[in-house]
């Protein structure tokens, strides 16, 4: 096989796999856990393919993934008009965008951990302002308004009272828990069959 076939089989395999990835990253996403936090945030692992695509293949492909991903759950299943879907692939690529640069720059044994402390910032502080400015007052506008959105969370943090205190005291802290949890299980992932799909 010469060196260009090579190539070309290698692109094809990529394609397929980052393929089944966004197939099975839209099934993730439409697994719903019973409890959600403060009434409308909840645990999902539709980020764990793109992640393991972002290790392997680079961040393209896991940014890829998760606008198919996005795409398809807002032209079949969304209950926000699509607002929903934008919010959710800006937040995370706000994660595989530094997860990829980090992991395929950095040239350390400890790159794997720093990528992914860069994906979780990253991921904060995107959240932080697309709650602020999209979701928030987008769940304010379906479920009664600002205050009632407000009312619901503070019964479970008593500090909260705007919209800022939503965001800070109560969303960026479930992020930071999503973001360390997918990193785990993307890692573990990529570390079970990243020499199967690379």
């Amino acid at each position: 096989m010469n060196q260009t076939s090579k190539q070309k089989s290698i692109s094809t395999k990529q394609l397929v796999i980052t393929g089944m990835f966004a197939a099975l990253s839209y099934v993730l996403m439409l697994v719903h856990f019973p409890v959600k936090y403060m009434g409308f945030l909840e645990l999902e692992l539709s980020d764990i393919p793109a992640i393991i695509a972002t290790f392997a293949y680079g961040p393209i492909f896991g940014v890829f993934i998760e606008l198919v991903k996005n795409l398809i759950k807002m032209l079949t299943a969304s209950t926000t008009g699509g607002t929903g879907e934008i919010a959710n692939f800006i937040v995370s690529i706000g994660y595989i965008i530094p997860l990829g640069i980090c992991y395929h720059k950095l040239q350390t044994k400890y790159k794997t951990f720093l990528a992914c402390v860069a994906a979780v910032v990253g991921m904060v502080f995107m959240g932080i302002v697309i709650n602020y400015f999209v979701t928030v007052p987008l769940y304010a506008a379906l479920f009664g308004g600002e205050e009632a959105v407000v009312a619901v969370c503070s019964q479970v943090i008593p500090a909260i009272h705007d919209v800022a205190t939503v965001v800070i005291l109560g969303i960026t802290p479930f992020n930071i828990v999503k973001g360390i949890m997918i990193s785990v299980i993307g890692v573990l992932g990529f570390r079970s069959i990243g020499k199967l799909i690379k």
